[in-house]
């Protein structure tokens, strides 16, 4: 076992506000880089001519390299630091998504695509780790659950922005905001501390874990074999419902509702605005209310109900609205207590490593697989069929499998 040493609480709350601030920056920044290739998807297809399934190829194999990133990224933040790797997956990423603007050939362009998304992928587990640590134990789950509306909030800043340039000036023109997000990459690094409890940690590490570079991962499956599986297999099941719908949803009112592309934009950005507010909700039931993993339980429940009703029910009016916004509260929602409900249960030495395995690996997994069957599905059952085989099921799956994981209590204190 690693040794952990606690940070003292002055050290540990000093620049709490700050670290939780940037953080919530950089996500928002890399969420809305990594989702305008969802509002590009029409363009590139007519462009190179191709189909969903080729589309669906090319998210895929962004998904299969990340799955393998985000894993090397935890393990190397508990090695070398949560601050280094946010910075450094957060500027790289933005210049891939970038460059996506300047290439003419899909073999490079799915490349780009690749390697930006695996980058990104990254971030989020960095950024959620320096937000446990640094929060007091009274609000850690509320501050690392609100961190989570940087994704609602950054899908919505990039449908704002984008979807009239696109419009006006073609699918490249959505890539263009990519290098401003590169530009504040140093600023970031000079503003943001690093986490006083991992350095008070690593001062303490074990010296294997210098001379082998998977000792974590063997001490994860080692030491805390269950709750790393079981939450591994919850945040594959909902993410699985979450990666069907999320980069398929403007084409889905544009095929299904015969939007335009642009009343899509605006529809699907109003609906993760009233999404976020499922984050707020959702980390202060967790933090006041009940545990983090009851508010789990209940927020997937909900969440496939409402999709249910929006799938088979809902028309190209104001119910359609409502309906993909209250279901985006539940489902984006339920990450506000799903992840810092993953970090509690692993000690500091570990956790980033953990949150990488049982959170980012298994998410990635089921956005791999996620746009390779609902286009196969689509084509041959149609949308609501696809939709709820590979979005609405594994949602109530996702509630059983959470039964088992270790309940805590919400202000314990985190080794």
């Amino acid at each position: 076992m690693l040794t952990d040493v606690r940070a003292p609480k002055s050290d540990l709350h000093h620049s709490s506000l700050r670290v939780f601030s940037l953080c919530l920056i950089a996500i928002i920044l890399s969420t809305a880089d990594q989702s305008l290739f969802s509002y590009a998807i029409p363009g590139i297809q007519s462009e190179f001519d191709i189909d969903l399934t080729v589309i669906g190829y090319m998210l895929s194999a962004s998904f299969f390299v990340a799955s393998f990133a985000v894993v090397v990224i935890g393990v190397l933040a508990d090695r070398l630091g949560r601050k280094k790797l946010l910075v450094v997956s957060l500027g790289l990423s933005a210049l891939f998504v970038g460059c996506h603007s300047l290439v003419n050939s899909l073999v490079l362009l799915t490349a780009l695509r690749i390697l930006g998304f695996a980058l990104g992928a990254g971030l989020y587990l960095v950024a959620s780790t320096m937000v446990i640590e640094t929060a007091s134990d009274k609000y850690r789950g509320l501050v690392a659950g609100i961190l989570q509306i940087g994704y609602p909030l950054g899908f919505a800043l990039s449908a704002a922005v984008i979807t009239p340039f696109i419009d006006t000036y073609g699918w490249r023109s959505a890539f263009l905001p990519a290098f401003v997000v590169l530009l504040c990459s140093p600023l970031m690094y000079l503003l943001l501390p690093e986490s006083a409890r991992y350095e008070n940690a690593s001062r303490a590490i074990n010296p294997k874990q210098d001379q082998d570079f998977f000792f974590t991962l063997k001490a994860l499956m080692t030491d805390f074999r269950r709750p790393l599986i079981l939450c591994f297999l919850g945040s594959f099941a909902v993410s699985l419902a979450i990666g069907g719908t999320s980069y398929f949803l403007p084409t889905y009112l544009v095929e299904e509702f015969g939007y335009s592309l642009s009343e899509a934009g605006k529809t699907v950005g109003r609906s993760y605005a009233i999404g976020a507010v499922g984050y707020l909700l959702a980390s202060s039931v967790g933090q006041f209310v009940m545990t983090r993993r009851d508010t789990l339980i209940i927020w997937v429940l909900l969440g496939g109900a409402c999709f249910s009703y929006t799938v088979w029910q809902a028309e190209p009016n104001a119910t359609l609205l409502i309906g993909l916004g209250i279901t985006i509260m539940f489902l984006y929602g339920s990450e506000a207590v799903r992840m810092p409900m993953i970090g509690e249960l692993f000690p500091t030495p570990y956790r980033a490593t953990a949150t990488a395995v049982a959170g980012s690996l298994a998410v990635t997994i089921a956005w791999l697989i996620a746009p390779l069957v609902l286009p196969m599905g689509i084509d041959a059952y149609g949308w609501s069929f696809s939709l709820t085989v590979f979005g609405i099921m594994p949602l109530f799956l996702s509630a059983v499998i959470f039964l088992f994981v270790p309940n805590r209590p919400s202000s314990i204190a985190i080794e």
